[in-house]
């Protein structure tokens, strides 16, 4: 039984190792700036949903994250993604008006 736990061990961990080594450093820097633009915009949504700060504000800080990901993600495909999902929640729920198209 031992020895079963520890062969799923072994091949889960040599799974993720190979797994691991296959994400490019492109890539990982792509996901990275997809993460990072996307969490400004999603944190400006947020603070305007519960009044933190104004419309204007926030808008200007969805557009900025926005830009910062054009400018860094070399993924266009991962970039209309990330542009697509102003169209769903959580902006659409009460950020329409901070969409930028």
């Amino acid at each position: 039984m031992l020895s079963i736990k520890n062969k799923n061990f072994s091949r889960t961990f040599l799974f993720s190792l190979l797994s691991s080594s296959l994400i490019t450093p492109v890539f990982a820097n792509d996901i990275y700036w997809y993460g990072y633009s996307w969490g400004g915009m999603f944190g400006a949504c947020t603070s305007y949903k519960f009044n933190q700060i104004s419309r204007r504000d926030a808008k200007l800080n969805v557009e900025s994250f926005l830009s910062i990901g054009k400018e860094n993600i070399n993924d266009r495909e991962l970039y209309l993604q990330l542009k697509n999902l102003q169209t769903e929640s959580p902006f659409i729920d009460d950020c329409e008006s901070l969409i930028s198209y």
